[in-house]
């Protein structure tokens, strides 16, 4: 019986030392935040289909910010007056000044109105530039 305590007592201290330190923690705090009116003019989001291709809707999202972005969800609404939502997990991520393309199967290729990403960036303490937590500066 006292093996399994022992045994047990170990497994904890393991478990509350690992939370305790993490070699990804940083002493900053970052915060995700929506664009300000400047960025969002930065970050281009297209919507279409490739050639010959007329069941998947491909989204090109160009990120000319000098941090990276990520786009958490889509939403499409079609010509018959539905709307579709469709969430990225994980998120789909563009480094800074890249292009990136994300696809959404299932769209009949004219049958959309109007569309919207909504994407995101991290800052350290929700101000200033975006940035990337995991890049020491």
């Amino acid at each position: 019986m006292w093996k399994f305590f022992v045994c047990g007592a170990g497994l904890l201290l393991c478990h509350v030392l690992a939370l305790a330190w993490n070699p990804f923690a940083s002493q900053e705090e970052f915060e995700e935040v929506q664009f300000s009116v400047a960025e969002k003019a930065l970050v281009k989001v297209n919507a279409g289909w490739a050639k010959g291709e007329d069941q998947k809707l491909l989204f090109e999202v160009q990120n000319g910010l000098n941090g990276p972005i990520q786009c958490a969800k889509a939403q499409v609404e079609l010509q018959d007056g539905k709307s579709l939502n469709k969430s990225f997990t994980p998120k789909f991520f563009v480094p800074a000044q890249s292009l990136r393309v994300a696809s959404w199967p299932g769209i009949q290729k004219g049958s959309m109105k109007s569309y919207e990403m909504t994407c995101s960036c991290l800052k350290k303490q929700g101000k200033g530039d975006c940035v990337n937590p995991a890049r020491k500066n």
